[in-house]
């Protein structure tokens, strides 16, 4: 299943269209305390929420840009412990 991200401000870097999106724990939030929102976002700031119509403040950020055009055509196998 695939989570369906907007594309805000899409980039090329290297091949790959990005955009800017940020993990985030929440100071004050909904029920699940982590989140990914759109956009470059620091500690402290208060953003709208994607689960609720609320706005809160994030306790702790990471920044991670999410690349939209990669397609997996092929998965390797797992290896086994000790092959």
């Amino acid at each position: 299943m695939s989570e369906q991200f907007p594309i805000v401000n899409p980039r090329v870097e290297d091949g790959l269209a990005l955009s800017d999106a940020t993990f985030v724990e929440w100071q004050d939030g909904c029920a699940d305390a982590h989140d990914i929102v759109p956009g470059r976002h620091e500690v402290g700031d208060r953003v709208p929420c994607p689960r609720c119509p609320g706005e809160h403040e994030i306790r702790g950020a990471v920044y991670a840009p999410i690349a939209h055009n990669i397609s997996i055509t092929e998965v390797e196998p797992e290896t086994e412990p000790g092959d």
